[in-house]
């Protein structure tokens, strides 16, 4: 029999190796022209695999199906159904693996109407979950920021990278979308007053405040 040594490395204990952190955003929305149509699934498997590296937890990877209210039409999406179904077959392995409590890091706003199925896996699996959300401005300057930081925005596509231009840009050109939701117009309306812009300050501080969040997570799992 293998006997694992549990304590080596840089962790906080052995007890954070029950401990597993999953990804959650999108693979397939426009986000104008400075940021790529995966931008939110990168932003928070970024924010979740430096967590990992800070405390020792599992990065136990993404999950692929993402979901949006219908009157957002900016990308293609999957049903609710599709991402229980996907979770599960992670969450299966992961406790396979010794996990025994999992925190999801969902950096897409649609996938907010699945978290009441999310928990309920809970009972299914036999698995403590925290689902946490980041949600930011859709293609804005927070998340314009955050992608500058992270390296995945082209700043040398921010002079067409306007609402004007990509309807999708604070969901201003998304009239359906503002009219059925008011957070969303709210936001819109912020981005018109405000513009969009590249500052990298801002993207480091929020970086920070999102990785730091979920290690104090993990740290209160413990």
């Amino acid at each position: 029999m293998t006997i694992l040594r549990l304590n080596s490395g840089k962790i906080l204990n052995e007890k954070v190796h029950e401990i597993g952190v999953i990804a959650m955003g999108s693979y397939l929305e426009n986000h104008g022209s400075a940021l790529p149509i995966d931008t939110d699934i990168k932003i928070a498997s970024y924010v979740s695999l430096m967590a990992c590296i800070k405390t020792g937890a599992k990065f136990l990877g993404t999950v692929i199906p993402s979901t949006e209210y219908s009157y957002v039409k900016h990308g293609i999406h999957n049903k609710v159904s599709d991402i229980v179904e996907y979770l599960t077959f992670l969450l299966t392995w992961a406790k396979r693996i010794g996990i025994k409590k999992v925190i999801i890091v969902n950096c897409h706003g649609g996938n907010i109407l699945a978290e009441k199925e999310i928990k309920e896996l809970e009972n299914l699996i036999n698995i403590k979950i925290k689902f946490l959300s980041f949600p930011l401005t859709h293609a804005a300057t927070e998340e314009l920021s955050i992608g500058y930081v992270i390296g995945i925005a082209n700043k040398e596509k921010m002079k067409e990278h306007k609402p004007e231009n990509y309807a999708e840009i604070g969901m201003v050109g998304l009239r359906e979308a503002r009219e059925k939701n008011k957070e969303i117009d709210e936001e819109a309306k912020r981005v018109e007053k405000e513009g969009v812009k590249i500052d990298e300050e801002l993207g480091k501080k929020l970086l920070d405040e999102f990785i730091n969040k979920v290690v104090n997570e993990i740290t209160n799992f413990l």
